[in-house]
């Protein structure tokens, strides 16, 4: 799904926003990104992707991953956390939340899941402490219409090896990037990240 109509997307975000308006984005950021920093000194044992049932797996594409759904992480002290895109803030965002991700949807509305350990993008993560957490906002206004609807697009996580993970609320079509979209990608390095514009965007 595209964005809809009559919305103008921001793709760079340097912003000269007031200092008022700046403080109350700042406290929406702080406010969204305090439970995902439940996952700072955590490690992840177990990684659940979940699609639409196409009867086999295409989430696996050559630079990133790309979900219908979400993703759901078991962590080392037994504890289940997730990712699906969600309208808290504006129509499709990033959501996260600790706990069962079907209860988000269930695999009788055609969700699949699968485990994604052993996948090659995964393999320098697993049991590898998280340290870090930011949250990459973006905003949305109509046309014509000066007001800015704030929401978050991207997750980045830091891990202690040094490598990172970024969760976006896009859809990579033939290489075109469609944001807002019902739709997860999950990207492994920087370069990509750079590539899809993920992570660069940021109103404070």
């Amino acid at each position: 799904m595209g964005n809809p109509a009559g919305f103008h997307n921001a793709t760079n975000l340097s912003l000269n926003v007031t200092p008022h308006l700046k403080n109350t984005i700042e406290i929406e950021v702080n406010k969204y990104e305090k439970p995902i920093r439940q996952l700072i000194g955590k490690s992840i044992v177990d990684v659940n992707y979940y699609e639409i049932d196409y009867g086999e797996p295409t989430w696996n594409e050559t630079e990133y991953h790309s979900l219908d759904y979400g993703l759901e992480f078991v962590t080392s002290d037994k504890l289940k956390f997730y990712f699906v895109w969600g309208n808290e803030y504006t129509q499709y965002d990033v959501k996260f939340r600790k706990g069962n991700i079907l209860t988000e949807f269930s695999t009788e509305n055609g969700a699949k899941k699968y485990k994604a350990n052993s996948n090659q993008k995964w393999t320098e993560l697993i049991g590898v402490k998280i340290s870090g957490i930011k949250s990459c906002w973006s905003y949305w206004n109509l046309i014509n219409d000066d007001k800015k609807n704030y929401y978050p697009q991207d997750v980045r996580i830091e891990f202690e090896n040094g490598k990172e993970l970024w969760i976006s609320a896009l859809e990579i079509r033939d290489g075109r990037i469609i944001g807002m979209q019902d739709h997860l990608t999950v990207v492994f390095d920087r370069e990509t990240a750079d590539k899809y514009k993920i992570g660069i965007k940021n109103v404070v």
